[in-house]
């Protein structure tokens, strides 16, 4: 019985297998929402003490099971492409096990929030350490996003006012839902859905693009704005991908992997892997 179940787990770890290609750099794309919870996002929640001991437990399973299915070689973090070197000093430390004499110094609440939660620290230096991985690449390309002044614009027409305040409390409703899991391992799922990513990008197409058009277009410059934005953080990617890897994981946040999962499938270079996929307990 033993043998037989030794047998069953083996073969749906070879059969997961063979949906990764061999002849593209195969990709995990993992959405998420800010460990750290700093406020920054336009939509607002209350989410869960990642510190907790069972979220702790959490997390090294989650990256126990990303890393026994696809042993990335090299793992992309929402990180300013600028800061390479700042991000793995930090990486190093955390390699030699002196992460928290480091954070510890830091004097700023904000910051020492961020570098003791956020996914970053937490779930992908945890998965690069397991990898055996001696670096970490940040890929980020920072822009201001004036979502406050969307707001104020669309306000100015009574139809459009409605509109957003439905369209944001249903984008809220669904980014929440997600949130609201008790597991972070189906907070992850659930953020990482086609319909999860439909209505984040929705917000912008359907809504956002066609405010303030007598205003010089103010809408739909956001919204190329947006898309700028992360196709700077692909272009950060690209040219980062070193020769021979495989197999590689990015870690964004859910409105970022929204967005880019649409290059990654125009883009013959790559083999996507669906998070669903490489989260599936055995």
């Amino acid at each position: 019985m033993k043998t037989a179940k030794i047998f069953f787990v083996l073969s749906l770890i070879f059969f997961n297998s063979l949906t990764f290609s061999q002849d593209k750099i195969n990709v995990v794309l993992l959405g998420t929402y800010h460990f750290n919870n700093p406020g920054n996002d336009a939509i607002k929640s209350q989410v869960r003490n990642i510190l907790e001991p069972k979220k702790q437990a959490e997390l090294e399973y989650i990256t126990d099971l990303i890393y026994k299915k696809l042993k990335p070689e090299q793992i992309f973090v929402e990180e300013e492409f600028s800061n390479k070197v700042k991000l793995n000093q930090l990486y190093q430390a955390y390699l030699n096990n002196s992460f928290d004499k480091i954070t510890d110094t830091i004097s700023n609440t904000r910051s020492k929030k961020k570098h003791k939660e956020n996914e970053i620290y937490q779930l992908a230096f945890r998965l690069g350490k397991k990898a055996k991985n001696d670096s970490i690449y940040p890929i980020d390309h920072f822009s201001e996003m004036r979502f406050d002044l969307l707001q104020k614009k669309a306000g100015e027409n009574e139809e459009l006012k409605n509109e957003f305040s439905e369209s944001l409390k249903s984008f809220s409703n669904d980014y929440k839902t997600c949130i609201n899991e008790i597991e972070l391992i189906k907070t992850l799922k659930c953020l990482n859905t086609a319909d999860n990513r439909l209505s984040n990008k929705g917000f912008y197409i359907s809504l956002a693009n066609k405010i303030g058009v007598a205003d010089n277009y103010f809408g739909a410059n956001l919204v190329a704005d947006w898309y700028r934005r992360n196709l700077l953080i692909y272009a950060n990617f690209q040219a980062q991908i070193k020769k021979g890897s495989k197999n590689v994981l990015i870690l964004v946040g859910a409105g970022h992997s929204a967005m880019i999962y649409d290059f990654f499938k125009n883009d013959k270079n790559f083999n996507l892997i669906e998070v669903e996929e490489i989260l599936q307990n055995f």
